[in-house]
């Protein structure tokens, strides 16, 4: 009697056993189907790649003397800019870039999970949104094709696209693009722009020391205005680039 007084309780308990565990499949199945379906959402919404390298690009407009060689004005609506080629960047301004943003730029994939992880822990920490760990090739897809909201769908978005447009495109193209791109504050954007607003000379002529001021300033544009009130924050960060 004693003996089969135990078989209620293990079958009962093989049943629990067996109803937790199709529980679990269920939530995880559940889980992965919703995931699918968010990620399938996420993939129509986003904007076609395939004209990336023919985009049109706001440009000022500029205007001469009767020489053709004095500027007289520049017309620009929000972004003054002069898009230039890659080779008439010097190399002082793309290393001074890719120490401030991306030092691994060329060597990595279009994202970098070990600086996800680092945004995602201090963003923990911090209680909200303050780091987003993007590559030079997230930022371009930013600010070409999304908003600056810090939300997870906008970052899945970003990722998404970065992970196209490098399949797409060299990294070189992706590197012009951004320098081309990207602001630099008091509406200079693109580091032609960027080298005459603060420096009133084409950025073929940046020093060493010019170029990592300017790459100091898209971190922050604002607040490291070589105008503003953190002149001294700026000039910190330019030594440490």
């Amino acid at each position: 009697m004693r003996k089969s007084s135990h078989k209620p309780r293990k079958t009962t308990l093989r049943r629990q056993t067996y109803i937790t565990a199709a529980a679990a499949v269920l939530f995880f199945s559940a889980l992965t189907a919703s995931g699918i379906v968010y990620a399938a959402l996420i993939i129509q919404q986003l904007p076609p790649l395939e004209h990336f390298s023919s985009r049109k690009v706001n440009e000022s407009t500029k205007i001469y003397d009767r020489t053709g060689e004095v500027l007289l004005y520049e017309i620009f609506d929000e972004e003054k800019r002069t898009v230039i080629p890659f080779d008439a960047i010097p190399s002082s301004m793309k290393r001074a870039t890719l120490a401030a943003e991306d030092d691994d730029f060329y060597n990595q994939p279009a994202f970098d999970w070990k600086a996800i992880i680092r945004a995602f822990i201090a963003n923990i920490k911090e209680g909200r949104i303050t780091q987003g760990g993007s590559t030079i090739t997230q930022q371009l897809v930013k600010n070409v094709f999304l908003t600056s909201e810090k939300t997870i769908t906008r970052k899945l978005k970003e990722l998404i696209l970065a992970i196209e447009l490098e399949s797409r495109h060299s990294k070189d193209e992706i590197f012009s693009a951004y320098l081309n791109q990207i602001p630099y504050g008091s509406n200079a954007y693109g580091v032609e722009a960027a080298s005459q607003t603060f420096f009133g000379k084409p950025a073929n002529e940046l020093s060493l020391a010019e170029s990592s001021l300017l790459a100091a300033l898209p971190k922050a544009p604002s607040y490291f205005s070589p105008w503003g009130e953190h002149t001294q924050d700026l000039f910190q960060r330019q030594e440490y680039i």
